[in-house]
């Protein structure tokens, strides 16, 4: 979906035309789990398996409610890629919560804690829907517990986004974390250039009020 038709579906609830139920579903629930990060997360110290799957619960939940919220029950593939098995998958993710609070990550760049963090959760591959979606949501909220924008991977960086994870599959987690830092850079590029042309477009109206002798209120 475009941008616009992502704006149509999340404020007015209403379908666009030509595409999926699934589509609209998987919009609906990304939106909800935004609103619980922002609402619920992003204040909130240490976060838990708990946070982790009321994540997923959200991202899944207009899609498939049955499994949304729930740790997968069996073994899954993932193309080359073959995930541990179903039972040690409580035991890794809370292991995995407790690396998040260790010394060895808190050390780390918050950028390059944001993308190891999201390999991590991609690798263990915890649910049996929504992987993807809930660890580059666990991702942007982990950046922006540190100040930074949430993270833009564009629809057309796909391939460089999934080789990179194929790499980081065969030993070589580099490339992701480079490509992560990437993107959090053009984020970053957008959201001042985006600043740069409101503060443009505020010095405009106030000249423009000084030469009619009005004022702006501060």
């Amino acid at each position: 979906m475009t941008l616009a038709d992502t704006r149509t579906v999340i404020e007015t609830r209403m379908s666009v035309p030509g595409k999926s139920v699934l589509e609209h579903n998987e919009i609906l629930g990304l939106d909800s789990a935004l609103r619980y990060i922002n609402k619920t997360l992003v204040n909130k110290d240490p976060l838990t398996v708990y946070d982790i799957l009321a994540i997923h619960k959200r991202v899944l939940g207009h899609v498939d409610p049955i499994e949304a919220g729930s740790f997968r029950q069996n073994q899954v593939f993932v193309g080359d890629h073959i995930p541990p098995l179903a039972s040690d998958v409580v035991y890794l993710m809370e292991e995995f919560v407790e690396w998040l609070q260790s010394k060895s990550f808190l050390q780390l760049h918050p950028v390059k804690q944001a993308a190891i963090t999201h390999y991590k959760l991609v690798y263990i591959h915890s649910f049996v829907d929504g992987n993807g979606r809930t660890a580059r949501l666990l991702m942007n909220l982990l950046l922006m517990k540190n100040g930074y924008p949430p993270v833009i991977i564009r629809k057309q960086d796909r391939s460089i986004y999934f080789n990179a994870l194929q790499l980081a599959n065969e030993g070589d987690i580099r490339p992701f974390i480079r490509y992560i830092a990437h993107c959090t850079k053009c984020t970053l590029n957008v959201y001042l250039h985006g600043l740069e042309y409101g503060a443009k477009c505020l010095m405009a109206l106030e000249l423009k009020n000084q030469e009619r002798g009005d004022m702006i209120p501060l």
